[in-house]
């Protein structure tokens, strides 16, 4: 008998839970609809969940790109850095007389009559933190009351010893970029250890503030502490941060410039390389989140066929019973894709941190627009919306003799 009614559970099946007699009639049967396939619905949260997760990192890769190059254009710390290139036999130190003359004479050939620039001195070094991987660092030596970075150092040279450093408790004060800040968690009063590249020479220095520049991984130091620092000399400089070209000094003596196109660059490679890739992520989302749905709404009809079929019966129209069964799935369809975006963010958060800290050099900042959870929400509907409409063919289709043959 149990095999003819399909009652092959071994569990006995639960007594219903008691809902208020005050809550109108389809509210009742929509809830009873959704008590019946929790697991059904938990497991369509969890789907949902993982596939709004590839979709909101496929729509969010290219407007983190483009909102960081409109950062970085109006977050340059001037519209050119020039880096000189300073002769090897300048800084031979077993020659030193010639290696003076030649300084000097190095220094004369890079002077400017531009009155935009203005003298910084720079320095390369890498990072000592064992949890990310080794990074490079540049140091700014800035002039006093600096034009383009007016950062107000409350120590000089004369408060510390600035001379190389081991112990971590005579750190040198300085400003780091927010950039470095971001990636590494630093905040005022933290100290940073870094070294040379090819020796063992190591040199902390102390957060003394944070300025805002999303343009490189960068410490900022008054100029004579960096000179003195580095046993650079008084009088040494490396660069000219300049609003305008520098058109009187000799190619040859510039190492490189930075401007707006050079900072930019790679997120203008990573737009081209991955920009396409990012569409695919989208479409594939769309088509998961698609057949989850179709499969479960198709599994709660079927689970509920002598259920449609009685009421069919009973007089109600495939209209009325798509409203019991599918806006039930609705409503939980709309519930989860609200209860995902919070959780989305926050997983969001550390996957794109995890990959920018373990594969890029530099730090993209993670921007999230907020008409990006409209446009989700609005494709997650909109995909739902055209699986709702095959299975409301479905519900026609079930025939009202269903009912009759399976009657105890």
């Amino acid at each position: 008998m149990k095999f003819l009614r399909r009652d092959l559970k071994r569990r006995q099946q639960k007594h219903a839970l008691s809902l208020n007699r005050r809550i109108p009639f389809f509210s009742r049967f929509r809830l009873r609809v959704i008590f019946q396939n929790v697991s059904n619905y938990l497991l369509l949260f969890l789907g949902i969940l993982f596939a709004n997760l590839l979709l909101m990192f496929g729509l969010l890769f290219p407007a983190v790109l483009d909102h960081y190059q409109t950062v970085l254009k109006d977050n340059l710390l001037c519209n050119y850095q020039y880096i000189l290139q300073i002769p090897i036999n300048a800084m031979d130190e077993d020659h030193k007389l010639e290696s003076l003359v030649n300084m000097l004479y190095f220094q004369h050939e890079v002077e400017t009559d531009n009155p935009d620039a203005e003298k910084f001195s720079a320095y390369s070094l890498k990072t000592t933190d064992k949890k990310y991987k080794e990074e490079e660092i540049l140091l700014y030596g800035l002039a006093d009351n600096s034009r383009y970075l007016p950062i107000d150092f409350q120590e000089t040279v004369s408060d510390k010893d600035v001379s190389k450093k081991e112990d971590a408790s005579d750190a040198t004060p300085a400003y780091i970029s927010s950039a470095y800040a971001d990636k590494y968690l630093l905040d005022i009063g933290d100290e940073i250890t870094l070294k040379e590249a090819y020796e063992d020479d190591t040199y902390t220095f102390s957060i003394e503030g944070i300025y805002d520049y999303e343009g490189g991984l960068t410490v900022f130091l008054p100029q004579d502490t960096f000179n003195e620092l580095f046993d650079l000399g008084s009088d040494y400089f490396s660069g000219y941060l300049s609003d305008s070209e520098i058109t009187d000094i000799d190619q040859k003596y510039i190492s490189s410039v930075i401007d707006l196109d050079s900072l930019s660059k790679i997120s203008r490679q990573l737009n081209v390389s991955m920009g396409s890739m990012m569409y695919l992520l989208d479409g594939f989302s769309i088509v998961l989140f698609m057949i989850l749905i179709y499969l479960l709404s198709k599994i709660i009809i079927e689970k509920n066929a002598q259920s449609i079929s009685m009421t069919k019966i009973l007089g109600y129209s495939d209209r009325e019973i798509s409203s019991l069964y599918l806006l039930s799935t609705t409503i939980m369809v709309v519930v989860f894709l609200l209860l995902s975006f919070p959780i989305e963010t926050v997983l969001m958060n550390a996957l794109f941190r995890g990959i920018m800290i373990s594969s890029i050099s530099g730090w993209i900042p993670l921007y999230i627009d907020p008409v990006l959870y409209v446009k989700m929400f609005l494709l997650g509907f909109g995909t739902y919306l055209l699986v709702a409409l095959i299975e409301y063919r479905r519900i026609k289709k079930v025939p009202m003799d269903q009912a009759l043959k399976n009657i105890e």
